[in-house]
């Protein structure tokens, strides 16, 4: 699994996207967005994560996954961050 799909995985666990969600272009957006927030010494929220998330996908928050929820904030960071 590389890094795009971890994230995409993970976002899907953490925030409830539909199974088609995020797409490669809404992940891609969703970073860009993450970088702009840390490139000005922001550490995104978990609300700034959802805000961006759900601009992007707008099935978020409708699908809910079974299981423990151990997605943290500090993983999704450096997952969107990653180069």
């Amino acid at each position: 699994m590389n890094n795009d799909d971890d994230l995409a995985y993970r976002i899907k666990m953490k925030f409830g996207t539909s199974p088609m969600e995020p797409t490669s272009y809404q992940l891609a957006k969703i970073k860009q967005d993450i970088q702009a927030l840390v490139a000005i010494g922001i550490t995104p929220s978990q609300n700034d994560w959802r805000t961006i998330i759900r601009r992007y996908c707008p099935s978020t928050g409708t699908h809910c996954y079974a299981g423990a929820d151990t997605t943290d904030l500090i993983t999704l960071m450096q997952l969107a961050t990653k180069k």
